[in-house]
């Protein structure tokens, strides 16, 4: 099983990482370098858990193996995955442990030891001690647990018999896992909020044990336009009838209507010169005089007075027949809006009866005097109420009693989920403190099994270490003289051990690159135990020659390739240029390492770069090397082409690109002021004020140098970020002070980056 790519990490530096699409995978070989801060401690520390089998507890991550499966930093404790051997700073302190002046036992292979057969047993009796107070923490345990448990069946029951409603099917079956759901996820804060008052309770009972009633159908307004009846009867009555009026029949209405039917059934179809009541002769002269006065205009106005009488009449009807439902239909919580309603809707009705009512009596009274003056058949008239606005004021409280027969089940079980809440309130604080009782012997439960899982793991590496044999000391000390280059130092045999001395006395103190080489030195040999298939394994070395000289440096790459050679898959991670040109002198001679697809290669070359944030936050990106890094000898080459590539961009940047470069900026000058100056070291200051140059110019350098290089954040307030973007003139300036400097050097750098330098003279 081989690591393929880290497919995502947002852990640390690495604000939101993914292999980029251009990036190609990891190889049997790999290289990763970047500067101190860049990410490679993370990087080991993520990968030291796959070694250890252990979650991710803080981030995410996500690594690719085989070039298929993906295994997410929470399954790292649980998936199948590659053994995994890694050196680090932790590696280190986990190594070499000073205590009395000594190192912590480092077991190699040796002879049986009396001694420690002797701990075993010490220890193996220590263990049957604590299993004795294992038993009784776990009764302890088991008791909270089932009180605490006890507790929540109880409370759930009260909780289901209490809300258990026809209404609602939600509390049949809940239970102790339902109470405790909602309890844990209750704070103190919000079980004050959900504590209801005994009114309240009773409310919501109350709400909760309601019984849903029908639907109520709204009320139909009868369609009567009173506004345009009444000016319809003003019209008819105010007309008047062109005719010659016989005196006898205009003042005595019964007589003229009793006569105007006779006249009626003697002409026409019923044309009779007799009259058939008297069967008397029927004079000319008088049936032209009763025609005279009966004419069509008249008929066609009482045609029209009779027309309009029925429609009033209907109208009346209509408006005497509106049925309204009852008020027990309604809701309690409506019974006191329901009867002001009805009430309102029948004054309505009333009053809509008495205006048809006189007008009906306009009409009836015009139609028996058709003759008469209109200001004598007009009596007063009172405006009534609308019976549409008052059945429209009923129809929208019969809405609010549907609606809550609609919304029922819903209204049941918010009163329900309240009633919950304020029960789960109540019970909360006992349920913290007995949750609490649990937690305490929980944890002095776990704290005895660690105690005991270290005993048995001290016992198991003992006993191990029975089994082999220890290394000679001379051995060791030979190791160690040929790995630092001086034989000052030398193990012996302490105990079940080794202790130290230098010059025969006791170390009390290790320098730090002397417990780096001790740390690495076991690493490497720990690569061959019988439980580390190095074949199939992936080893991982993070720095290991910090703080080692030269000699040591060499001799760390020498080990190290001779004991990693035949790793399953290799990653070096490195700050050091010189440890990384070592490192990429080797994979450059690998064999099949020059082929042309980078995909082919055993051997690949990878660059941590870092970006700053305008809040001095930074960002962590994985991505290929350099070219120049990989193809040159010297870190400084490098350094140069950035400054030479970001002086001479011609599109525009984001503030935040440029609060890396100082850094870069500060590397190279203090590169190539020490080689113009190898007699001089310490601050940056005095060996740019021996350099021939503008000293307005090499100010406006040290400002920006001085301000943003070297710091992890910006914490003075009075930085000034617009000094930023000064940013790209200081790097012209800085060009331009190391070819003012040596013209020859600088030319030559140029060629090295491929750059003209005619092409860019005139830019500086």
């Amino acid at each position: 099983m081989k690591l393929t790519r880290i497919a995502k990490l947002r852990l640390r530096v690495f604000r939101d990482f993914s292999w980029p699409t251009e990036l190609h995978p990891f190889a049997q070989f790999n290289v990763i370098y970047g500067w101190n801060g860049s990410g490679k401690t993370t990087l080991s520390w993520l990968l030291s858990l796959v070694e250890k089998k252990t979650a991710l507890l803080e981030g995410e991550a996500a690594l690719e193996i085989d070039g298929t499966t993906k295994v997410a930093g929470s399954a790292f404790g649980s998936a199948q995955m590659p053994q995994v051997r890694v050196f680090n700073r932790d590696s280190i302190n986990a190594t070499l442990s000073q205590t009395g002046g000594g190192i912590a036992p480092i077991y190699f292979l040796g002879e049986d030891s009396i001694g420690k057969q002797a701990q075993v047993e010490q220890l193996k009796k220590e263990l049957a001690t604590t299993d004795i107070a294992l038993r009784s923490a776990q009764a302890e345990k088991t008791k909270a647990e089932s009180k605490l448990d006890d507790f929540c069946k109880d409370k759930a029951k009260l909780i289901k018999e209490l809300l258990t409603t026809a209404n609602s099917q939600t509390y049949n079956n809940y239970d102790k896992r339902n109470f405790r759901r909602a309890v844990e996820a209750m704070d103190a804060q919000r079980a004050v909020a959900a504590t209801l008052t005994n009114e309240q309770k009773a409310h919501l009972h109350s709400q909760k044990n309601a019984q849903p009633k029908p639907l109520v159908e709204k009320v139909v307004a009868p369609s009567i336009d009173l506004a345009a009846l009444t000016s319809e009867v003003g019209t008819l009555v105010g007309r008047s009838v062109v005719a010659q009026t016989l005196e006898e029949l205009t003042s005595n209405s019964r007589l003229a209507a009793w006569v105007q039917e006779g006249l009626h059934l003697h002409s026409g179809e019923h044309a009779s010169d007799t009259c058939r009541f008297c069967q008397q002769p029927l004079q000319a002269a008088r049936r032209a005089a009763l025609e005279a006065h009966f004419n069509d205009a008249f008929a066609g106005f009482q045609k029209d007075l009779s027309a309009l009488l029925s429609k009033l009449k209907a109208a009346k009807q209509a408006a005497a027949s509106l049925p309204l439902p009852d008020v027990s239909r309604f809701y309690d919580a409506l019974a006191s809006e329901v009867p002001s309603a009805c009430t309102m809707v029948l004054t309505a009705q009333s009053e809509t009866q008495a205006a048809l009512d006189a007008l009906i009596a306009r009409v009836e009274a015009k139609r028996d005097q058709p003759f008469a003056p209109t200001a004598t058949l007009t009596p007063a008239i009172q405006k009534p109420s609308s019976i549409t606005d008052s059945v429209a004021a009923f129809n929208r409280i019969v809405e609010k009693h549907n609606r809550i027969s609609a919304e029922f089940k819903a209204s049941v079980d918010g009163a329900c989920k309240k009633l919950e809440a304020s029960y789960v309130a109540e019970a909360h604080t006992e349920f913290v403190q007995l949750s609490a009782a649990v937690k305490t012997a929980t944890a002095e439960v776990e704290g005895i099994k660690a105690t005991q899982a270290g005993t048995q793991t001290q016992i198991n590496g003992l006993e191990r270490a029975i089994l082999e044999h220890r290394r000679p000391a001379d051995e060791l000390t030979a190791e160690l003289r040929a790995y630092l280059g001086r034989d000052e130092l030398r193990f012996e045999v302490k105990g079940t051990g080794y202790a130290l001395t230098r010059s025969g006395e006791y170390v009390a103190h290790l320098s730090d690159g002397e417990r780096t080489a001790i740390a690495f030195l076991y690493f490497l040999k720990s690569l061959q135990d019988r439980a580390f298939d190095l074949k199939n394994g992936i080893v991982v070395i993070d720095d290991p020659v910090s703080s080692l000289d030269d000699n040591a440096l060499f001799s760390a790459f020498g080990y190290m390739k001779d004991r990693t050679k035949e790793a399953g898959q290799l990653f070096i991670l490195t700050h050091s240029f010189s440890f990384f040109r070592l490192v990429k002198n080797w994979f450059h001679h690998l064999p099949g390492q020059r082929k042309k697809k980078i995909e082919d290669r055993p051997g690949r070359f990878f660059l941590l770069r870092t970006r700053r944030h305008a809040d001095g936050s930074r960002t962590s990106e994985l991505g290929h090397l350099d070219p120049l890094l990989e193809e040159y000898e010297s870190e400084y080459q490098y350094l140069f082409k950035r400054v030479h590539e970001e002086a001479h961009r011609n599109d525009v940047v984001q503030l935040e690109h440029h609060y890396g470069l100082p850094n870069v900026a500060r590397r190279l000058i203090e590169a190539f002021l020490a080689f113009r100056f190898p007699e001089m070291s310490g601050d940056l200051g005095p060996r740019l004020e021996r350099v021939d140059f503008d000293s307005a110019k090499k100010t406006r350098i040290l400002r920006l140098l001085n301000t943003y290089s070297h710091a992890g954040a910006i914490a003075d307030p009075g930085h000034d970020l617009s000094l930023l973007a000064e940013t790209q003139p200081v790097l012209r300036n800085t060009l331009e002070m190391m070819m003012a400097v040596d013209r020859e050097h600088y030319d030559g750098l140029l060629k090295l980056v491929a750059i003209q330098p005619s092409d860019e003279q005139g830019e500086l």
